[in-house]
């Protein structure tokens, strides 16, 4: 009995794996038939197409698709036309035909309309379009669809895009060759520095099948120190700057922002940062912005004696030096301050630098805008400040104190205090001495507050402010304002206004008395104690 059900299971194995085989093989069959009958052609009537402006009714191009395979009166056959464009984010283009229609015509102006307003295709550029025929069949079995493509560059017609392949500098004051500028990383800024004679300049630019150039909006411009307006146009209608005198220049074109700039190089300096280098630095060192003035760098610390030249980094690149003004010249003009030129930074460490003298701690203070360079030895150095007044607290008379920070005391902040300091003084409105000058003295940060208080006489003061030498007492060497004001009698108040600058009174008398109100959002504070001045800004 058990030999008989097992032979009914081999038999009904055999059976079914032969049904399976005979299904699988029918299903080949079937596939390979279908696939064996792709005959369907798409051709288009050219592989690259310039739409024609002036004929917008012409026909710019026509697709013509062949009849795919007959597979008898028990199939419908549907054709599907799809039109895409490369890089374009748009739907594409689906329509059907099953009427026997098998072609597409389309005018120049009728193809504009679609790759510019539909695939948001640029004016005046090429782009890849692809057009796909797929022809569907329903039946009593399943057939393959049988699909047919074609691929033609189009290129629209319009205002020229400010763009380039590649782009140069021609013209007189280039020379005889054009030169090729060289792009950033994301191909938005072209520059280049080095030398022009007197004479013509434009941009010539390579994109897809043009030859444009950039050049300016007249005839014959004359370079500003700005960023002028550009406008790309074919070469031979470009208009040129005019380059007045042989140089080294620094150009930059932007292509986002569709300008030039030409400068030459000790017009304007170009600094994101600001270095020393040479044989008196070895490593190359970063100078300071100082908080007071963004034009103004610092720095201060032990130089060698040997060479020394400023190199600018300007968009990750230095390509730019300060040095001396005149060539041969390596004077550092101890103490004083002197004009400096530019010159590429090559030229700058091979030849035009400044000579340290001898080893020993410099402090250099450059300003980009006034184009000047102060280099001080350990003889010429600036000094800070030293006060003398009677310290009641530690009962010292006189007591002398030279000034490292300064304190703001007043009603600003309702004497509030930081723990363990004195009634009003908080450190976080400390102001502090520039790299540059050691007598100046700088707060940058928060809006100040502008409370209101009782002061000393026992009036409601609001946002008052003066600066002392010491936070442990209020009876301290400090710098008031030019307000009256007279010790256990009356205070003093002189309203500030934003950017404008204020005398002070400095020492331990009736000045301590005289007090600043705080301009409504002033977050910026510069004292100079030599000078006796203040200022109260906005940045």
């Amino acid at each position: 009995m058990k030999t008989k059900n097992i032979n009914q299971v081999i038999v009904w194995l055999l059976v079914s794996s032969m049904s399976m085989f005979t299904v699988s093989c029918n299903e080949d069959i079937d596939n390979s038939y279908s696939r064996n009958q792709s005959v369907i052609e798409l051709q288009p009537s050219g592989e690259f197409v310039k739409l024609d402006e002036n004929n917008p009714d012409a026909t710019a191009l026509t697709l013509d698709w062949t009849t795919a395979h007959d597979y008898g009166d028990d199939y419908i056959t549907t054709y599907k036309y799809e039109m895409r464009v490369s890089g374009s984010t748009a739907d594409e283009i689906v329509e059907y035909e099953d009427d026997g229609h098998f072609s597409r015509i389309y005018t120049n102006k009728q193809l504009q309309e679609l790759l510019v307003n539909h695939f948001g295709q640029l004016t005046s550029t090429i782009r890849e379009v692809q057009f796909t025929v797929t022809a569907s069949f329903e039946g009593p079995r399943l057939v393959i669809p049988d699909i047919a493509t074609a691929k033609v560059n189009v290129k629209t017609y319009g205002p020229k895009q400010f763009s380039a392949d590649e782009l140069f500098m021609g013209g007189t004051a280039v020379g005889d060759e054009d030169v090729r500028l060289e792009a950033n990383n994301d191909g938005t800024i072209y520059s280049f520095t080095g030398k022009l004679n007197a004479g013509k300049i434009n941009f010539p630019v390579h994109f897809g099948d043009e030859e444009n150039a950039i050049g300016p909006e007249t005839v014959a411009a004359t370079p500003t120190l700005g960023e002028m307006p550009a406008v790309i146009s074919d070469r031979s209608d470009a208009n040129y700057w005019i380059i007045p005198e042989a140089d080294t220049y620094r150009i930059t074109i932007n292509m986002n922002n569709q300008t030039v700039k030409i400068v030459a190089a000790g017009a304007v300096v170009e600094a994101d940062q600001v270095f020393l280098a040479g044989s008196a630095v070895g490593e190359q060192v970063e100078m300071t912005q100082t908080l007071e003035n963004e034009n103004l760098y610092a720095w201060r610390g032990e130089l060698s004696s040997g060479s020394l030249y400023i190199p600018f980094t300007f968009e990750g690149e230095q390509k730019m030096s300060a040095v001396p003004m005149q060539d041969g010249n390596h004077d550092i003009n101890d103490g004083q301050s002197s004009s400096f030129t530019q010159v590429t930074t090559n030229t700058a460490g091979a030849s035009r630098y400044w000579t340290i003298p001898r080893s020993g701690v410099y402090r250099i203070v450059l300003n980009k805008e006034e184009k000047t360079v102060t280099i001080y030895s350990d003889k010429t150095d600036l000094q800070p400040k030293t006060v003398s007044w009677n310290n009641t607290t530690l009962g010292i008379n006189p007591y002398k104190t030279t000034i490292e920070k300064l304190y703001m005391y007043g009603t600003f902040n309702a004497f509030d205090h930081d723990p363990g300091a004195f009634t009003g003084y908080q450190d976080k409105f400390n102001l502090y001495p520039s790299l540059a000058d050691p007598c100046v003295f700088v707060y940058k940060g928060d809006a100040l507050p502008r409370s209101s208080q009782k002061d000393e006489r026992g009036n409601v003061v609001q946002a008052s402010v003066k600066f002392a030498v010491d936070n442990h007492n209020n009876n301290v060497y400090a710098f008031g304002s030019t307000a009256d004001a007279k010790r256990n009698d009356h205070n003093g108040y002189i309203t500030a206004k934003l950017g404008v600058e204020e005398k002070t009174v400095e020492g331990q008398s009736h000045n301590r008395y005289a007090y600043f109100i705080i301009p409504e959002g002033c977050n910026f504070v510069v004292v100079n104690v030599r000078n006796n001045t203040v200022l109260f800004d906005k940045k």
